[in-house]
């Protein structure tokens, strides 16, 4: 695989995406949040409250990815930072051998991650920042990775699945499978088992190629490679499937824009267009 990543494992995993027919999950009545275009002209006006300091700054400077979503389906709209932290790889050089080139590939996996949202208010008025709760370890998610996710009839809650990658020490890595919800203005990440392995270099093409060593349960206990898949299906068990879709862009966009607000809206209005939450319809057996 040239340019490129490659993925060994000892079995092989084969993913089929059956046709569906998709349909909107309509949010539960929760009180009438104001019109989505009159929320973005919200958000635009607390341009102060998530748009300026020092952390807004540093959002411009390293290149963090902003978007505009609803993920609770309350009807009020979330705007949610994400914030890669990449640490240098000795003999990186995505201009050198290609072991160093394959070195390069592997530094730009980050050693950690750090979101941070704000929500509208329920009165409408302003935006309040949301917290995030890790029951089990401080293993925060790769939002990016949303587009799978389960509709929880019981409580009417979203249930997001993620897929968060850490590269750990100089060649390791640890790749996160979890489940996330936001509800009352908390965010909660539940981390349900690890794949752990490290990466492969190679003199012959510039490629890393991940290897999982072994696979674990939330609690560290090993899982067997090949029930793995099962056993993180199995914490979605009962619920609805769904797909969901965002639109990140850059902090640097918005700053660009925040002179004008008519201009600040239309950036956030950018992300919010492309978000959807539906259902999928499970294809029938024949």
């Amino acid at each position: 695989m040239k340019n490129g990543w490659k993925m060994k494992c000892n079995k092989v995993k084969a993913l089929a995406l059956s046709a569906a027919i998709v349909i909107s999950l309509q949010a539960a009545s929760v009180g009438e949040a104001a019109a989505p275009e009159e929320q973005l002209s919200l958000i635009a006006e607390q341009h102060a409250v998530w748009g300026s300091g020092e952390m807004f700054a540093e959002s411009v400077r390293d290149g963090d990815l902003v978007t505009v979503t609803d993920l609770d389906g309350n009807g009020r709209l979330e705007l949610f930072f994400i914030k890669f932290v990449r640490n240098p790889v000795p003999h990186a050089n995505d201009k050198g051998t290609n072991e160093e080139k394959g070195r390069a590939l592997v530094a730009t996996v980050p050693v950690t991650i750090r979101p941070r949202g704000y929500e509208v208010s329920a009165d409408g008025k302003q935006m309040e920042e949301l917290s995030f709760r890790y029951p089990d370890a401080i293993i925060p998610p790769n939002l990016t990775e949303l587009g799978e996710a389960f509709y929880k009839a019981t409580d009417k809650t979203r249930i997001y699945k993620l897929a968060t990658l850490n590269r750990v020490g100089e060649l390791g890595f640890r790749l996160y499978r979890q489940s996330m919800s936001l509800q009352n203005g908390t965010v909660t990440v539940q981390t349900l088992g690890t794949e752990v392995g490290g990466y492969g270099l190679f003199s012959d093409m510039p490629t890393a190629e991940a290897i999982i060593d072994h696979c674990e349960d939330r609690f560290g206990k090993p899982v067997a490679e090949g029930a793995f898949d099962d056993y993180i299906a199995s914490k979605f068990a009962g619920m609805k499937p769904a797909i969901v879709k965002t639109n990140w862009i850059s902090a640097k966009q918005l700053a660009d824009a925040a002179p004008s607000q008519d201009k600040l809206r239309a950036a956030l209005e950018e992300s919010w267009k492309v978000f959807r939450f539906e259902m999928k319809e499970r294809s029938q057996k024949k």
